[in-house]
């Protein structure tokens, strides 16, 4: 705990005369190179955690007080555009989505009715087929049946006319008795 609390003391001090070197430029770093005040606790500290545990604690850093941020730093403004945009577009193409599932799902229940009239008609269609279909079965019964009464009263007639025959034969025989003269009977 106390190594932690002198490391934070002593990154705060050397906060500020870090931020003057960078306004110096590389040939301050090569001055506390070889200033005997200037220690590296950064690297001292990290290499003791590395040979106590191997895992270095998560240490907080104390901010510079009183820095102006540098433009390095700083995220450009139009980063900032950039992302704004890009979450209207993504708002919009939501919006975009959800009006295209509305329309779906209203031509979807257009089509379902449509699909129950069709079933419907096809019903009402396919049960005038079955009623056609047993009108067919009667008038070929009904066909079948006149057939056969035209055969016979076919045959009535080759009768009738066979009978017209032996009638007329009969008229003529009897004719022929009744021309020849009665013998008496004997």
């Amino acid at each position: 705990m106390e190594v932690e609390e002198i490391y934070k003391h002593q990154e705060v001090k050397m906060q500020a005369p870090a931020f003057r070197d960078k306004k110096r430029g590389i040939s301050a770093k090569n001055q506390d190179a070889h200033d005997p005040d200037y220690e590296n606790i950064t690297l001292a500290f990290r290499n003791q955690e590395h040979a106590k545990g191997g895992h270095s604690r998560p240490t907080s850093q104390v901010p510079a007080q009183g820095r102006p941020p540098s433009d390095s730093t700083q995220v450009p403004r139009w980063l900032y555009r950039a992302i704004l945009s890009l979450y209207i577009l993504l708002a919009l193409a939501f919006v975009l989505c959800i009006i295209l599932s509305a329309f779906i799902m209203m031509k979807n229940a257009e089509m379902s009715k449509q699909l129950l009239g069709f079933k419907t008609e096809l019903w009402n269609v396919s049960n005038s087929m079955q009623a056609c279909e047993e009108r067919q079965k009667v008038w070929k019964s009904v066909q079948g049946s006149i057939t056969t009464v035209r055969s016979k009263v076919e045959n009535l007639e080759m009768h009738l006319a066979d009978t017209r025959n032996v009638n007329t034969k009969v008229q003529k025989i009897l004719e022929l008795l009744q021309t020849k003269p009665q013998s008496p009977p004997q």
